[in-house]
């Protein structure tokens, strides 16, 4: 039997739909939060900045009211911040909450350098997929998730932003789902990525999120 068809999944698909506009629930049911022995044995939950992020993501997810299939206007968060405040824990989180609940969306995740997508973005979500509940249902490697049973059209990569690759954020649609860019260090990357990127917020349920410190006074980021 495939994975999503064993009676437990059936189940937990089910479970899953309930945070389908509630990111924050999503969160709280889909990791470890106080299991003794788990990497989150002594932590109860997101930050208080966290939970408002996910609360307006959720609000906004209401107010559009996707049906499945007429296009809603996409979802466009930006968050500017200093380091080291939890910001590539939120975005693996967005990023395990949209694939687990969102049967064959597709994202791309970016960040200003390699090093930065590598060693902590992607790191981030890789880590935070590991220990989701719905690990089992995904693969999981340097530069993808990716749905087991649908890999080519359910699921997550990570891209480099190098303005001579911008035409890598072209082609990505999701008309019956969710289509999402996520920005790491968005500061520093090219208006052009930002611009083809746009073309994949056209239909379905699309959304994009930035995130960085406020580095330049110009660019897609600062106007965000």
């Amino acid at each position: 039997m495939s994975a999503l068809t064993k009676a437990p999944d059936v189940m937990l698909a089910q479970e899953l739909s309930k945070y389908y506009h509630d990111p924050l629930g999503f969160v709280l049911f889909a990791y470890p939060w106080g299991k003794k022995g788990s990497t989150l044995e002594y932590h109860d939950g997101p930050d208080e900045w966290q939970r408002e992020f996910l609360q307006d993501l959720g609000r906004q997810v209401k107010e559009r009211g996707f049906d499945g299939l007429s296009p809603v206007m996409p979802i466009r968060m930006a968050t500017s911040s200093g380091h080291g405040i939890g910001k590539s824990t939120i975005v693996a989180w967005v990023v395990d909450w949209i694939l687990s609940t969102r049967p064959f969306s597709q994202g791309t995740v970016t960040a200003n350098t390699f090093t930065q997508l590598d060693t902590k973005t992607w790191a981030a979500i890789r880590r935070w997929t590991k220990i989701c509940i719905t690990a089992h249902w995904f693969e999981v490697t340097t530069s993808k998730v990716y749905s087991k049973l649908y890999p080519e059209s359910w699921f997550c990569q990570a891209q480099s932003c190098k303005e001579e690759n911008s035409e890598a954020f072209a082609g990505q649609h999701a008309a019956n789902s969710t289509s999402f860019y996520i920005f790491d260090e968005a500061s520093a990357i090219s208006d052009e990525i930002f611009k083809v990127a746009d073309g994949g917020l056209t239909d379905g349920e699309p959304m994009m999120f930035m995130f960085g410190n406020p580095t330049r006074n110009t660019g897609k980021f600062h106007r965000a």
